[in-house]
């Protein structure tokens, strides 16, 4: 880049003066050109200098009407504004600002708005080519669409919103617009900001190892979601325990010697998920290979699933949601534990239906105070688990289950309840000789 914008560098007592230069996550930023754009990640990946710089860079070539936007006005002065003014301006005398009208004004014509969401009628009566939003995960979606609704300036031939943030509830509406797809999201790295990482030498400066040192230390939710960068809810978060880089082991090819089985949790306008479960045989340790997450298919069309993805595999036992084994008598209709035995799914048990002694078996199972935890995920093997652990939730009403719904919408439990009843069955085997309440019609 031909600007001349410092970075500090951690190791040196004094700045050392280089330019700009994106990594990562952040070079995804400045490459994209979709119309919501969110930087998420943990404490300290530079998601606010990327997105200053982003803008910075635009509007010292083009005329355009931008604006660095908060919640409120007064938070600015000592975030983005400090920023902006110390570590992204090339030279303070090329761009001023005007207090009159709260902007910076370029050269090249562009002007950038400095504005809290608390001024609404000036937002919403201003035009805009480009809007950065700092701290995003504070404004509500009614200022999102406020925000939309300005960009139609039309100098450049894109028109944006970028926004930063540490991560927030799983269920906040900002990573909701992420999930559907409205909103494209980059998520960023502490090896993404070369204040904390040295790309030439790959080795993290000195000021990055003891800032990492900081944030390892943190406990809970803020560890989550500021270290590892994990969508968490802050309260109540059901399995404390459960970390990525504890849980999620490097992908292995299982030995086809070590007992494996397999649990479902049913649904069908909701996901049913299914989940491989494989126990090393000397450690006892239980490895998790496969995952099948999906809505929409029938009973038979998710048997035959888990019978194509289990192959030759000799799965010692099949433990199905108690739900599946109920006759439906109104339809004259075999029970779909039935169906899955029909189309190869066998030999079936009901899982245990304990729920708060089950949540327990999966807490002893991921606890690693004394050493590594027992449980393993393999590496990609199975995303949703891995993505929906962390936001299960304790029930007010019940602190030992979880809890069924979250401000009225029901929780994404299916991938950890598949858990509960894999990992039951293997504490507590059922025995081959009970009777299986099966009916074929």
């Amino acid at each position: 880049m031909s600007k001349t914008a410092t970075i500090e560098r951690g190791e040196s007592s004094t700045p050392e003066e280089r330019p700009y230069q994106p990594f990562g996550a952040a070079l995804d930023l400045f490459r994209s050109r979709e119309r919501e754009v969110l930087l998420a990640g943990p404490a300290g990946t530079g998601k606010s200098r990327a997105c200053l710089e982003k803008l910075n860079l635009i509007a010292m070539q083009a005329p355009i009407r931008a604006a660095i936007v908060r919640k409120t006005r007064k938070s600015l002065t000592q975030s983005a504004m400090t920023t902006f003014e110390t570590k992204v301006l090339p030279h303070p005398n090329q761009v001023q600002f005007h207090t009159g009208d709260q902007e910076y004004r370029y050269p090249s014509g562009a002007t950038v708005m400095v504005v809290g969401m608390d001024d609404a009628d000036k937002i919403g009566s201003t035009e805009f080519d480009l809007v950065y939003v700092q701290e995003a995960t504070e404004l509500d979606e009614d200022d999102w669409s406020m925000l939309l609704r300005g960009l139609r300036n039309g100098v450049l031939s894109y028109q944006q919103i970028i926004a930063d943030c540490n991560p927030s509830a799983p269920e906040h509406w900002l990573k909701q617009r992420c999930n559907d797809g409205d909103t494209q999201l980059i998520e960023s790295t502490h090896q993404d900001n070369p204040v904390l990482y040295d790309h030439a030498t790959r080795t993290w400066t000195s000021f990055g190892k003891e800032y990492l040192k900081t944030l390892d230390s943190l406990k809970g939710f803020n560890y989550q979601r500021l270290r590892l960068g994990l969508w968490v809810a802050a309260e109540g978060m059901y399995f404390t325990e459960w970390d990525p880089q504890v849980h999620i082991c490097p992908s292995f090819e299982i030995p086809p010697h070590w007992p494996r089985w397999i649990a479902v949790d049913y649904g069908f306008a909701a996901p049913f998920c299914c989940l491989w479960f494989a126990r090393e045989p000397e450690t006892r340790r239980i490895y998790i290979y496969r995952e099948l997450y999906a809505a929409g298919l029938r009973d038979e069309q998710q048997a035959q699933r888990i019978v194509e993805l289990s192959g030759d595999e000799k799965l010692n036992l099949c433990i199905l949601d108690p739900s599946m084994f109920n006759l439906r008598k109104e339809s004259e209709r075999p029970s779909i534990a039935a169906v899955y035995w029909a189309h190869g799914v066998n030999p079936v048990y009901p899982g245990m239906n304990n729920r708060k002694q089950g949540w327990a078996i999966c807490r002893r199972a991921i606890a690693h105070d004394d050493g590594p935890a027992r449980l393993q995920l393999l590496h990609g093997a199975a995303p949703n688990l891995a993505r929906t652990m962390p936001i299960m939730v304790v029930d007010p009403l019940d602190p030992e289950d979880v809890a069924d719904e979250i401000k009225g919408k029901k929780t994404e439990d299916h991938a950890p309840d598949a858990l509960r009843y894999g990992l039951c069955a293997e504490a507590q085997p059922p025995r081959p000789e009970e009777p299986t309440k099966l009916r074929f019609g």
